[in-house]
């Protein structure tokens, strides 16, 4: 498949599974009915991004004018992201903008939010955002565990954070460069990167993505949600275990919980693996801002 048409998929899918998920945020895969899921909202074609588009844009615009994830940089599109319409935006994204915008300072912002909450928050606001920089590095895989780990450094402090976006991110890189992606080895490099503390929790979610056959085998809807190694679980099943672009998309939202961010990791997935062409096109009509979406797309990839 041509690469470019992976890249344009990645980013209009992550929109398309945005925009699907939205209606459904924060509901049990068992209250959302049978055929419910299914069609963008009209509403969507004209509204401004939710946070999982909006973030992703930003990074895909500062790796293309940058070269590179700065937090001074990231610090001042975030905040001016904040300050315009931070629509849809996380807890622990908010709680770490909210010190930024005071002043604080940004290279501590985040590790100080993530210790006051006892070192547990680990929510999925890094890996939601992630996919942009697989279409910019995914030549070079330690420069693109670098950058996303910066990426995910500015507002998501836990190590499984930043892991789980560097193993899904890898895995892009993989699917970009013609190749399987070897669940076995991303599990094992997240071990090490991530620490005896994190790195076995973190191994155990990737392997298991591949166990799962279909996205509510993996509890999306249970207490953990929003929980960083599920969104990741997601993304990776959609690049090994999923069967039809939209069918595979319907069911990550049916499965519940998180289900915008979730179709939307599972959107620049499926997006990536098939293409743009594989995206329905009534969803394509009402994916907002398309245009731009695909000039970056372009852009990321040369």
């Amino acid at each position: 498949m041509d690469r470019r048409d992976r890249a344009r998929g990645t980013m209009v899918g992550l929109v398309v599974g945005n925009a699907l998920g939205i209606p459904f945020e924060g509901s049990a895969g068992a209250s959302i009915p049978a055929g419910a899921v299914g069609e963008i909202p009209e509403s969507e074609a004209d509204a401004p991004w939710d946070d999982d588009v909006a973030l992703a844009v930003m990074l895909a615009e500062a790796a293309i004018e940058r070269g590179a994830m700065e937090v001074d940089d990231l610090a001042a599109r975030l905040l001016a992201w904040y300050r315009e319409n931070p629509r849809g935006i996380g807890i622990l994204t908010s709680r770490v903008l909210v010190r930024l915008d005071r002043g604080a300072d940004p290279h501590a912002a985040a590790r100080e939010v993530w210790e006051e909450s006892g070192r547990t928050a680990a929510g999925n606001g890094a890996v939601m955002r992630c996919a942009p920089l697989a279409l910019r590095w995914w030549r070079d895989p330690e420069r693109l565990a670098a950058e996303t780990l910066a990426s995910a450094g500015i507002t998501h402090a836990d190590p499984r954070c930043g892991w789980s976006a560097v193993t899904l991110n890898r895995a892009l890189a993989a699917v970009l460069s013609d190749q399987a992606p070897d669940l076995e080895a991303l599990a094992e490099d997240a071990w090490r990167g991530a620490g005896e503390e994190y790195g076995p929790e973190i191994a155990e979610a990737v392997v298991a993505s591949a166990e799962a056959a279909r996205p509510a085998d993996l509890s999306l809807d249970g207490g953990d949600m929003g929980y960083t190694l599920k969104t990741m679980q997601v993304g990776l099943w959609a690049l090994v275990r999923a069967g039809d672009l939209e069918a595979s998309l319907v069911s990550v939202i049916e499965a519940g919980g998180d289900t915008d961010t979730n179709g939307a990791v599972g959107g620049a997935s499926l997006g990536c693996r098939d293409g743009l062409e594989a995206i329905p096109a009534r969803w394509l009509e009402r994916a907002p801002r398309r245009e731009r979406l695909l000039e970056l797309a372009d852009a990321l990839i040369g």
